[in-house]
């Protein structure tokens, strides 16, 4: 018999493109996807339910609130979704004999580093959301793999990418921060590592980021300029100056990939190089 998968979040922005690899993959018999309507991760009867009906080999637990403001003004939603919805499905894992992959995120740091942040570095997260979803990591086992990602761009959903295009699209000048450092990370390429840590047997705590680091500012400019457009017509601001956000973003955010390298895992490309192709697939779409 083939490996049965399930995912949670797979009709989100990473679980779609998991979910349309996994389903590319030989020995992998069945991929479950339910929607946030079929299992409420609120819910642990909902939660264990779907689980032990499935009885998957493995669990790609990418569904989470993500909306970081709004977390703020509901932290116990947060907490709900993120951490005790972690717990639920782990609990699940436990009765079926399943191994967890969970997708976490580059705001359980404070954001505050001078350098990239390894994965056994300190965690500190400054927002509710960061915090709800450290509280996730804490659910894990010794035998699951967490992944923390940043700036993450695709295909579906909404990202910064797409905005990009409307925005360079639509004319006029856009003003974008210029001291939030991070990388960018393309879903098709956070995938792929994914997979192939879960297919190998990894786990522990690892970061999967695309190389480099840039601002948003930067980020923009570089669109704008592959678009054809006048990168001139983007400000530079602080953010400070730009405001508007209940939860602060972290002022660096770079994830150091160590832990990928040491497995020998390929590092994933430049942030350069697979935004273009994302940009260009998108645009062209559009």
């Amino acid at each position: 018999m083939g490996i049965k998968v399930m995912v949670t979040g797979g009709s989100g922005q990473v679980g779609s493109e998991l979910v349309r690899s996994l389903l590319n993959i030989g020995g992998i018999d069945d991929v479950y996807a339910p929607s946030s309507a079929e299992v409420d991760l609120t819910a642990r009867e909902s939660v264990l339910g779907a689980v032990t009906s499935m009885k998957p080999d493995w669990i790609f637990h990418v569904g989470a609130w993500t909306q970081v403001d709004s977390c703020e003004d509901n932290p116990k939603r947060a907490f709900a979704v993120n951490g005790l919805g972690s717990r639920f499905i782990v609990q699940g894992a436990d009765i079926v004999g399943a191994r967890v992959c969970y997708l976490s995120t580059d705001y359980v740091f404070d954001g505050a580093s001078d350098r990239p942040y390894l994965e056994w570095d300190p965690v500190g997260p400054r927002t509710v959301y960061g915090a709800s979803k450290l509280a996730g990591e804490k659910e894990m086992r010794t035998q699951d793999l967490i992944v923390r990602t940043s700036w993450v761009m695709g295909e579906y959903g909404h990202n910064m990418a797409k905005t990009l295009i409307r925005l360079a699209k639509a004319g006029g000048g856009c003003r974008f921060v210029d001291d939030q450092i991070g990388t960018p990370t393309v879903v098709s390429d956070l995938v792929k590592a994914l997979v192939e840590l879960f297919m190998d047997s990894h786990s522990g705590i690892f970061h999967v980021s695309n190389s480099g680091e840039t601002s948003w500012f930067q980020v923009a400019r570089f669109v704008f300029e592959l678009l054809g457009e006048d990168p001139d017509r983007i400000t530079p601001v602080s953010s400070s100056e730009m405001g508007g956000y209940k939860a602060p973003r972290p002022k660096y955010s770079v994830l150091d990939n160590f832990a990928l390298r040491g497995s020998g895992i390929n590092a994933l490309l430049p942030w350069q190089e697979s935004l273009s192709g994302l940009v260009l697939k998108l645009s062209a779409g559009s």
